[in-house]
């Protein structure tokens, strides 16, 4: 029996930083060839620009129509929000949450030029209004997007389940999300843009498989990769089973 694999943290659209991107069909195509079931998508930070809030818009109609489209394989999908869009950007929260039906967001503090601290940013997580809300938070080794940056941010908005995304560059940053876990009940973390067993070893020893999720960063690192390392981790069956799928089929589960 073939086994199930849920990719927390995969993006549609392209990157202009780099220009590399993908849309829904070569995600899906990309999926099976890794083996992936169902991803959480969100759009790709750092997009175009040029026509502002309509580009954010667009994109968000984009992820919300592979949603509806397919959703034995996109059970979730995440809006991107633009800090810097200020009150317009509030807006499309409430837009993206209620009208297109996302169930959260998705932020790069690095490319979208922004602290995780700042009160721009905050106002932007308060437009969802207190709504329990999926929020996808691309975690930096500096002070822009650290963990324990981001732990003050879980305390602040208790509402928000916060998915440290790839907090995974520095040993300073690794052990900075154990602590924030330990913290703060609503932090979670996903394995993306890595392939190192022993990563995946660092966290279920720090905070235990529950709270640690297979995700890849696709397109911009390689699924299978991350997997890989996954599976060469020293782990339990059942807790490779858990960061594979099970916690994020409990997941998909609580916003469902």
């Amino acid at each position: 029996m073939a086994r199930t694999i849920i990719d927390v943290h995969s993006h549609i659209g392209t990157t202009i930083t780099s220009g590399v991107g993908q849309d829904v069909a070569t995600w899906l195509k990309g999926m099976d060839v890794a083996g992936i079931g169902q991803s959480i998508i969100s759009t790709a930070a750092g997009g175009m620009q040029a026509g502002g809030l309509a580009d954010t818009r667009a994109m968000n109609d984009i992820i919300a129509g592979a949603v509806r489209q397919y959703p034995d394989r996109f059970p979730i999908g995440l809006a991107g929000i633009e800090v810097r869009h200020g009150e317009a950007g509030h807006a499309e929260v409430r837009r993206a949450l209620g009208e297109l039906g996302l169930k959260g967001m998705v932020f790069h503090a690095t490319f979208e030029g922004f602290t995780v601290d700042s009160p721009a940013f905050h106002a932007v997580l308060a437009a969802a209004g207190g709504k329990q809300a999926l929020i996808l938070l691309h975690s930096t080794p500096d002070g822009r997007a650290n963990p324990t940056a981001i732990a003050a941010v879980a305390a602040k908005f208790p509402n928000l389940t916060i998915m440290l995304g790839h907090a995974v560059f520095t040993e300073g940053q690794r052990q900075q999300a154990v602590d924030a876990l330990k913290a703060h009940s609503n932090l979670l973390l996903d394995l993306a843009y890595q392939d190192d067993p022993a990563t995946t070893e660092f966290f279920v020893k720090g905070v235990g498989a529950d709270r640690v999720f297979y995700g890849s960063d696709a397109p911009y690192f390689e699924p299978a990769k991350v997997i890989a390392s996954i599976d060469k981790a020293d782990i339990s069956a059942a807790d490779r089973d858990k960061i594979l799928s099970g916690n994020a089929q409990r997941l998909i589960a609580q916003f469902s």
